[in-house]
């Protein structure tokens, strides 16, 4: 096994999936994802966007920077180069996407005035915190992802094993070349 650079589509798809079905449950219209690490985990890559998951159809990643990056590493279908986060109503709406009711957000890591930002913006909107849900979306691991954390303890030790025939006590760390 070796840890790859790319997260499958088929991997993507399915943790979208599983997401949308929680949403349904929810009652809710879709889910803005803002933190980094549930970007990556859900599109594939670490751009600075903003991701929205509807509770069905497909998600739509809008890349803040480096949308040709964004494309290379994602396998999602619909992402977009946006100026800044004012042109996310447009985007949604030019997709059939406007309209929204009823969003989850990321309430526990999102920035005070990104809350604010979207109760402005989309007004009439309720938004309810989704973190939970996305949490336990991300708990349960697929085959893929512990091939990946096997891989990476195996590297991990292979480091360890090197470190130990070269360190000793007293040691700084400028030492351990």
């Amino acid at each position: 096994h070796s840890l790859t650079n790319k997260v499958p589509g088929l991997e993507i798809e399915n943790r979208v999936i599983r997401l949308q079905s929680v949403i349904k449950s929810m009652e809710l219209d879709g889910a803005f994802i803002m933190q980094n690490v549930d970007i990556f985990y859900f599109s594939g890559t670490i751009q600075t966007s903003v991701l929205f998951i509807p509770s069905q159809g497909q998600p739509v990643l809008m890349a803040l920077k480096s949308i040709e990056r964004a494309k290379d590493e994602s396998p999602l279908e619909q992402i977009i180069a946006i100026e800044s986060r004012q042109n996310i109503p447009d985007v949604l709406a030019d997709l059939g996407r406007g309209g929204l009711r009823s969003v989850g957000l990321e309430i526990d890591v999102l920035p005070a005035y990104l809350y604010l930002w979207f109760r402005n913006t989309f007004k009439g909107c309720n938004f309810v915190d989704v973190s939970c849900a996305i949490r336990n979306v991300r708990m349960i691991k697929s085959l893929y992802e512990i091939d990946q954390i096997r891989a990476a303890a195996s590297i991990l030790h292979k480091g360890f094993v090197e470190i130990a025939g070269i360190i000793r006590e007293g040691m700084t760390e400028l030492e351990i070349d």
